[in-house]
């Protein structure tokens, strides 16, 4: 199995935080794990707004994505066409872009996303944390 990091674990991993869990420390630590550029457009706009307390840029968290042993995952164009007919979750509000964007891939290249997001197992995507 190859897993997929969502942005919030990937900062997570690479800063220490207490948040990751145990389970997702073994898995990321173990296997082949894919970090997706989308992450860092969510990074570098909740910097533009004041929502990540880091100072680091997204040149210096890709250079310790690699350093991790993470590896990239292009966004393709079917992953924005699969983002297109994703389903909209009634009785829940989520539409955020970035996550979107991560099931897509997820979906198309067969990949488990690690995150704690209760709202991304809503979709037909393998999660664990």
């Amino acid at each position: 199995m190859q897993y997929l990091l969502d942005t919030h674990t990937i900062l997570w991993y690479l800063f220490g935080d207490s948040r990751l869990s145990e389970n997702a420390r073994k898995i990321i630590e173990t296997n082949d794990c894919y970090f997706s550029y989308a992450s860092f457009w969510e990074i570098s706009i909740k910097q533009s707004k004041k929502k990540l307390e880091f100072t680091h840029n997204v040149f210096e968290i890709d250079e310790m994505c690699r350093q991790a042993g993470f590896q990239k995952l292009q966004v393709s164009l079917s992953d924005f066409n699969k983002v297109r007919n994703l389903p909209f979750q009634e009785n829940v509000k989520h539409n955020d872009p970035f996550d979107r964007i991560l099931i897509s891939q997820a979906m198309n290249n067969d990949m488990a996303i690690i995150t704690c997001d209760e709202r991304i197992p809503l979709y037909n995507v393998k999660t664990v944390w």
